[in-house]
Parts: structure tokens; C-alpha cells; sequence
């Protein structure tokens, strides 16, 4: 089977159409999920990767390795989920991480500011105007989020393959709407479009694996995974550092074999 990826702004039933859809279909579905499993995973606070998916980006976040750390183990958690397949997952930049995956059904969920702060206004029990500042700064931060770590418009509709206005159609019609467009045969999985989303999950997780490593986390490394084999290349300091590469990747479940074309990069001088 396919998967679902809901892209859904603020107030937009987004993730009430995730939810029933999943259900109805009897997937797994993940938003938050997503946070948390990251969080426990890597060991990373569950609010600063909150922070990380849904706000502006602050000045300090743009000149430090930090946003590397927690975009390289919010990747792959999001890539890990969408190899298990039968999958709903929402937000957290998923649409754009997935937009290359053959059979990733890519869902746009919105509706007019107006009505999505009248939504969040009874949702939350807040005054009108107080709703209506929360939805415009959630757009906004979210876009600038995207914006900065992928370089993309989130509202841009060719980013998707459906773009649902939920003034128009309920959350039982949308779910009804995705389901259709589940029997397409450009979404349907291939042997080629599986092997690629495993490849890419895998190639996520060496990624993640060697930041957490405190011996090569400071080192930019090249990471690619074909067929079960990784392909790491860059440089480090030591020779010990590029042998810890090659034992943190053989560690990872489903790598069958490491290629390292890590270089050392800083000569041992002889001593005098």
C-alpha cells in the first residue's frame, strides 16, 4: 500500500482528517508521534524538537550545528515510519522529506484564515482576536521554517498531489476524497520505489547514528545506502575517529555492509 503525507495549517482539520483516515484504512497514523519518538530515540528534549518543526528559526539557531542535529533525527524518524508503509503521518516537514517517494500521496489540508480561527478560537477556548493572532503566526512560522530548511514555499500547490479546502468538504468527505486518489496507479508502490524508500531510511539513520556518536558527531560526513550497503565519505582528525565510523554503522540494523571512504585529514607528526 501507499502513503499518506497531510501538510495542514493551523485550524485546517488537518489532523483530524489524518486521524480518521487512518483509522478508517486501519493504518498507523503519526504527527507528534513523530517528536516524541525522535526525542526518546536520540535523546533530545521533546520541546526544543517541538520548537524545531514549528517555529521561526531564531537568529542563533541560523548560525549554529544545532538545526543540523535535530533535521538530520526528525528525517529519520520520518523516513523510518514511511518504509514501514500503510502509514498516515503529518506535519513535521514530511511532505517535503517524502516529496521524491513514488507512491507518498502528498496532501495539502487548509481553509480560509477566518474560518480556521473561528475553529481554533472553540478548540482552544480563546477570544477571536487572540485566535485569529495564533493561526497568522502559525502560518507564518511554519513557512519560515520550511523555508530555511529546505528552501521551499509550503503553500506552493505543485508541491502536492491534492490540495483540500475543508470550507468546502468535511472530514468524512476528504477522507472519502484521499481514498480515491489511493487507487491511482501512480501512487501504488514498486519493487524500485520500495528499495528507494528503504535506501533512504537507512541512509537517515547512518546520518543520525553518527551524530549521536560523540567521536564523529562534529565531522560532516557524506552518508549514501544502497541495497543495504552505506557509503560514507568526509574527513576526520584521527585514524581511531574513521574506525569508530565503520563500528557505529555496522551497528545499525539492515546495514549489510559499510563502505568507508572517510579520509583522515590531519597527519600524525613524527615525534622528535
Amino acid at each position: 500500500m501507499s502513503i499518506v503525507v497531510i501538510s495542514q495549517t493551523l485550524g485546517s482539520l488537518g489532523e483530524e482528517i489524518g486521524r480518521k483516515l487512518a483509522q478508517t484504512l486501519s493504518w498507523q497514523c503519526a504527527d507528534r508521534e513523530v517528536i516524541l519518538e525522535a526525542a526518546g530515540r536520540f535523546g533530545e528534549g521533546v520541546m526544543a524538537l517541538e520548537h524545531f518543526t514549528e517555529e521561526k528559526p531564531s537568529l542563533w539557531e541560523r548560525f549554529s550545528d544545532t538545526q543540523r542535529r535535530y533535521q538530520t533525527f526528525i528525517e529519520a524518524i520520518i523516513l523510518e515510519m514511511a518504509a514501514r508503509d500503510h502509514m498516515v503521518l503529518s506535519g513535521r516537514g514530511s511532505s517535503i522529506v517524502l516529496r521524491k517517494v513514488r507512491h507518498a500521496l502528498k496532501v495539502r489540508v487548509t481553509a480560509p484564515e477566518p474560518l480556521r480561527a473561528k475553529r481554533v478560537e472553540t478548540q482552544q477556548g480563546l477570544m477571536l482576536e487572540a485566535a485569529e493572532h495564533l493561526v497568522h503566526q502559525s502560518d507564518r512560522e511554519r513557512a519560515a521554517r520550511l523555508k530555511f530548511l529546505y528552501r521551499v514555499d509550503w503553500e506552493d500547490p505543485l508541491l502536492y498531489d491534492m490540495v483540500l479546502n475543508t470550507e468546502r468538504v468535511d472530514v468524512e468527505q476528504a477522507c472519502r476524497l484521499i481514498q480515491d486518489a489511493l487507487g491511482s496507479e501512480r501512487v501504488q508502490p514498486t519493487p524500485e520505489s520500495l528499495a528507494e524508500i528503504r535506501d533512504l531510511s537507512l541512509a537517515a539513520r547512518a546520518r543520525a547514528a553518527l551524530l549521536v556518536n560523540p567521536e564523529t558527531r562534529r565531522f560532516s560526513l557524506g552518508v549514501m545506502a544502497k541495497d543495504g550497503w552505506v557509503v560514507v565519505s568526509g574527513g576526520v582528525d584521527r585514524e581511531p575517529q574513521r574506525k569508530t565510523v565503520d563500528e557505529v554503522l555496522a551497528q545499525i540494523p539492515g546495514v549489510t555492509g559499510v563502505q568507508n571512504e572517510v579520509v583522515v585529514t590531519s597527519p600524525v607528526r613524527p615525534r622528535l
